[in-house]
Parts: C-alpha cells; sequence; structure tokens
C-alpha cells in the first residue's frame, strides 16, 4: 500500500483551488500586483452591456488570471466566448492566465505559474491558507475525484482545450490526473460516466505515475499498476 494514502488518511484536506483561493493565491505570490476581482472590460464603446468580466486583475503587473469551471469545458459558446476574451485582452497589452477547475496547488504547479516569484515561504503559507496543510503531501492532487463534472461531459472543443492546457502544465500533474481518473473509474465501475468514448482519454490513462508524483492526496485508495 502507497504510504501517502496510509497518512493521508488521518488528515483529509479541508480546501481546494477555487476562484475565491485564486485571489489568495495572487495575493501571496505577487502581492506587488494589487489584485482586483471581477473587473469588467467594455469592448463595445457604443454599448455598455456588451463587456468581458475577469477574476482576477492587476493592472500594475498588467496580468488577468482566470479561473475555469468545468462549464469552460462543456459549452461550445462559452469556450468560443473565452477564446474572444483572451485575444481582446492580450491584443490590449495584458498577460492571460488560467486555472483549471482539475489543476490544484502541487509546488511543480506553483513553480510553473510563477518561476520568479516562487519561495518555500510562500508556498508553505499558500497551502496552510488553501489546503489546511503543511505539506505537499497532505494537498488534493490535481485531478477529479468526487465531481460529477467529469471529461465524460466535455464538449469536442473542451476536448482539445483540456489536452493542449494539459501539454502545457508540469509532467507531474497530467500523471496525477491520469491516476485520479484511474482510481475514480476503479471505484465506480463504469469508465463510461468518467471519460466517455473518446480515445484520447483512454490513451492518458495509461499516463504512468511515479511514487514522488503519489505523495499528495487522492480521495480514493490506490489501486495495482
Amino acid at each position: 500500500m502507497n504510504l501517502a494514502w496510509v497518512s493521508n488518511m488521518t488528515k483529509i484536506p479541508i480546501g481546494e483551488m477555487s476562484e475565491k483561493n485564486l485571489e489568495v493565491l495572487l495575493n501571496i505570490f505577487q502581492p506587488e500586483g494589487e489584485w482586483e476581482t471581477q473587473r469588467r472590460f467594455y469592448y463595445d464603446p457604443e454599448n455598455r452591456r456588451k463587456f468581458y468580466k475577469v477574476d482576477c486583475f492587476s493592472e500594475a503587473l498588467r496580468v488577468v488570471w482566470e479561473y475555469e469551471g468545468p462549464e469552460h469545458y462543456c459549452d461550445v459558446w462559452k469556450v468560443q466566448r473565452d477564446k474572444e476574451r483572451k485575444a481582446y485582452l492580450e491584443s490590449n497589452g495584458y498577460s492571460f492566465f488560467r486555472w483549471p477547475y482539475y489543476a490544484q496547488l502541487t509546488i511543480d504547479v506553483a513553480k510553473h505559474y510563477f518561476p520568479d516569484a516562487y519561495t518555500d515561504n510562500k508556498y508553505q503559507q499558500a497551502i496552510k491558507m488553501i489546503y489546511g496543510a503543511d505539506s505537499q503531501s497532505m494537498i488534493l492532487a490535481p485531478g477529479l475525484h468526487t465531481s460529477k463534472n467529469t471529461p465524460a461531459n466535455f464538449v469536442a472543443t473542451g476536448v482539445r482545450r483540456f489536452f493542449v492546457e494539459l501539454e502545457g502544465l508540469p509532467k507531474s500533474m497530467k500523471a496525477q490526473v491520469a491516476e485520479s481518473l484511474r482510481r475514480y473509474i476503479a471505484d465506480i465501475g463504469d469508465p463510461y460516466l468518467i471519460i466517455g468514448e473518446q480515445e484520447d482519454f483512454k490513451l492518458l490513462l495509461e499516463t504512468p505515475i511515479s511514487d514522488d508524483e503519489l505523495h499528495v492526496f487522492f480521495h480514493r485508495k490506490p489501486i495495482e499498476h
């Protein structure tokens, strides 16, 4: 049995990444950003009803962050609007970042998103506030654990977006997402409800995971590989 699972059984993370916790995270790693939330960008000067609203915004850093929930993978119109919003903001000189709903704050992910701002002290502060955790082994693993917003619900454009995102994130995160899906399927016994009939997700399930990558919290018990 995996030791991480044994230790994890004694304590469950109290939190996970969310739109609200994204703001917490940004204020810890980049406090100089003076972050605002729910800023509106009016893209049609003749119609004030037309605007893009963003989750986290820093004028000082010229950066926009969006927390992307499952609807951003399951709704073709929302996926299209996301593309248009990103293009608009980048054309106006802002850097645009997305935090997918299946992502969690592992050390690799923190270093990926904040390569110049990362410190161990900031990381410890962030996971304590977001997860109630003292170490990475006690934060929720990237992936899907109990949510019914599984990849089986993704539209085609959402599937493509998911895999483009995943390939751009740390290798460890891809392995952890795959592991969470394998455990989910093994637990409920019906892969159709988790990944549907999509070949790309069947291939994702073959992604191996190392012992180091297993040292995060998975809600379900380990499976034999």
